[in-house]
């Protein structure tokens, strides 16, 4: 009993010794776990973006995405197994070689692009007074208007109008430049009306219509003493509504009778179609109203009911238009004052009825408080429009049919807001984005270098880097080699799942896999063949840290099945009673190998991620020490992972195999949740998951 109580002072014993004969390993690993967390988290910033994340926004907090993950890697491994026992070790080799090429790139281009390119300046507001009011997006340009006082009375005498383009001037000043002399309405009405047709607009005072077009001239289509409310133009017929709420024809006296919903709610927005039709938005529906013609009324071809209030609309080139296609896809967008926006494909060709587009996610909390202006427009001269948002808090810019958000800028608007955008230049196709409110617009310059992911030269660079190391690791797959192609690879991987999935989540990956772990190491005994087969093999799905200055990873047999065993029968050996009467004449000690120490790399990824969603995921703006508080909670998870790190390997250092994410992802857990804590509270731990 007295030897069996002192046996726990004697494994720490040896233990620590073991430690000591092996620092050197020992601090070679935990370097390489700490450079490739930090690799990681100096291009975090680059693919943190919702175009990288494996399952979107929304899927970055649901459990199902990480049990597909982990069924994942459940699959590779007993596929390795498989193929292992049936000897088809060069479908294993060429495989993983293939997977290991793509996430070495994960690392080499973003860290290329970091030496090599500039970054962009960040985007900003400037601000210009001006009396001018935007009324409609036109192609790459739009209209305004400005009232015309009379100096003396202060009543209004007239209006002017301009068609706006090639925002900047000769000399660079911003944000207009008049391609024409304005037009002017005389008239003393305070309030105008407006729609849009495909070649221009339609004003209306009340007593006048007047058609501007891409021409610019107003000779020939002012019609005065025009009981005109509100005007419209569809394949150059012209129509109207008159005071007593009828529909007419210019140069006919034919009336029909138009819906009652026209004369009860408000206008929002109204557009004319070149299939005899008019969308017309209020701030209660949505409506496509059928022109008269020979065969028919002025009808409501489709209608929609909204349930909150509409607060803006635009009608534009769809964001799912396809590039080769000779046929323009039509796309309205409308806001609403809780924040959402829905939309709906309109083919103005054949007059179909329309259909709600269900691509257009961004619902459901996705914007702060109503929308306050929305816009269709084509800032680079792409086949799609681009989707301008401004809601209570910011303004944002969606693009392509996966709706990246390349844009995301706080303002400042009590007010309702006109959205415009023109090109910069007329040799440009860079464009400015104008934000209209009273008597102020503010602009801000975008061009697709701002939203450039990676300079053509550093991918290719990045992509010849990879191309070489694979070589040299394919020719020569030493140590140094294996080491530097795994912590990039690391590095690689670690940033791309940890911008994936928020915390919480990744915990839940952690907690599950150091179970799998420890039962396949343990148990089954099976993560022991992969092991040895990625070492055979001279794969860098693994780190190796040499304890000898001539150690050669080439030369490397020992396997892990093999100190398993010895383990086992050196436990069994010291088991045996022996009389207390015997003379021991020669004492038997383990051998310890310490040839070099082996951490397979997912003991380092799967802490990392968790670096990596933390940073990516908490909120920010908490600075601490002179940086934001969710880089500090990073280092301290990095910080966990290394004292279980040194925990795991004061039982590696007696040559036994261990599982490393039990006590690796314990530490970095325990770290994460600590800081967290620690530097924004108990609250930022919100379980904010779903299944």
């Amino acid at each position: 009993m007295e030897g069996e109580s002192l046996r726990p002072t004697s494994q720490i014993k040896e233990m620590l010794g073991a430690m000591k004969e092996q620092w050197q390993s020992m601090l070679g690993m935990a370097a390489m776990f700490v450079i490739t967390i930090l690799i990681g988290i100096v291009i975090q910033p680059f693919y943190d973006k919702p175009e990288f994340r494996a399952f979107g926004e929304v899927g970055a907090s649901q459990v199902r995405n990480v049990l597909i993950e982990f069924t994942m890697i459940l699959v590779f491994t007993a596929t390795i197994i498989y193929l292992a026992k049936k000897k088809k070790d060069w479908i294993i080799k060429y495989g993983i070689l293939g997977i290991l090429f793509i996430a070495l790139c994960y690392a080499t281009i973003p860290l290329t692009n970091l030496v090599i390119s500039e970054a962009p300046e960040p985007l900003k507001f400037d601000s210009s007074e001006t009396d001018y009011e935007i009324i409609h997006q036109h192609n790459d340009g739009f209209y305004v208007f400005d009232k015309l006082i009379n100096q003396t009375t202060g009543d209004t005498g007239g209006y002017v109008f301009y068609s706006l383009s090639d925002a900047y001037s000769e000399s660079g000043v911003a944000p207009i430049n008049m391609l024409h002399q304005g037009i002017v309405l005389q008239s003393n009405k305070e309030a105008l009306t407006f729609s849009k047709f495909s070649d221009g607009i339609i004003v209306c005072d009340g007593e006048q219509f007047m058609k501007i077009d891409e021409n610019f001239d107003v000779a020939t289509k002012l019609n005065k003493n025009i009981d005109c409310s509100l005007g419209f133009s569809s394949n150059n017929t012209d129509w109207y509504i008159n005071t007593n709420n009828e529909l007419k024809k210019i140069g006919s006296n034919e009336s029909y009778t138009i819906p009652d919903f026209i004369n009860n709610e408000t206008v929002v927005k109204i557009w004319s179609t070149e299939s005899e039709q008019l969308i017309w938005v209020t701030e209660n529906r949505f409506a496509l109203l059928d022109l008269p013609t020979d065969n028919r009324n002025f009808t409501i071809a489709y209608e929609e009911l909204h349930k909150s209030k509409i607060t803006t609309a635009t009608y534009g080139t769809s964001l799912w238009q396809q590039e080769n296609s000779e046929i323009e896809q039509k796309l309205l967008v409308i806001g609403d004052d809780t924040g959402n926006l829905t939309a709906w494909n309109v083919d103005y060709h054949t007059a179909s009825v329309p259909e709600k587009e269900t691509k257009m996610n961004l619902g459901n909390g996705f914007f702060n408080g109503s929308i306050k202006s929305v816009l269709l427009a084509n800032f680079n001269n792409f086949a799609q429009d681009e989707l301008f948002v401004v809601d209570s808090s910011n303004f944002r810019m969606f693009r392509a049919s996966n709706l990246v958000e390349q844009i995301n800028m706080s303002i400042n608007f009590d007010s309702n807001v006109n959205l415009a955008l023109s090109n910069s230049s007329i040799n440009s196709v860079d464009s400015v984005i104008i934000l209209q409110t009273n008597n102020e617009w503010k602009h801000v310059k975008i061009s697709e270098n701002q939203f450039q992911l990676v300079s053509e030269w550093a991918f290719l660079i990045g992509f010849c880097l990879s191309v070489l190391l694979m070589i040299i690791l394919y020719v020569r797959p030493e140590w140094y080699v294996v080491n530097l192609v795994g912590i990039l690879v690391g590095a690689g991987v670690v940033a791309m799942l940890g911008i994936s999935f928020v915390p919480w989540l990744i915990i839940i990956f952690m907690v599950v896999a150091a179970i799998y772990d420890a039962w396949a190491v343990y148990k089954s005994k099976h993560m022991l063949d992969l092991a040895d087969t990625m070492v055979n093999l001279k794969l860098p799905i693994l780190l190796v840290a040499p304890q000898e200055k001539n150690y050669s990873f080439l030369e490397e047999q020992d396997s892990m099945r093999d100190r398993d065993i010895l383990d086992k029968n050196i436990e069994e050996a010291s088991q045996i009673e022996i009389p207390s009467n015997e003379k021991i004449t020669k004492k038997v000690k383990k051998k310890v190998s310490k040839d070099a120490m082996f951490m397979g790399l997912g003991d380092v990824i799967f802490p990392g991620i968790l670096v990596i969603s933390a940073i990516s995921w908490l909120p920010e703006g908490t600075i601490f020490l002179g940086a934001d508080a969710t880089l500090w909670i990073g280092i301290m998870t990095m910080i966990g992972g290394l004292c279980g790190y040194f925990i795991l390997m004061g039982y590696v250092a007696l040559g036994k195999p261990q599982a490393g994410l039990p006590l690796l992802n314990s530490g970095a857990i325990l770290g994460y949740l600590t800081s967290t804590i620690l530097l924004l509270g108990i609250s930022a731990l919100e379980f904010n998951i779903s299944f």
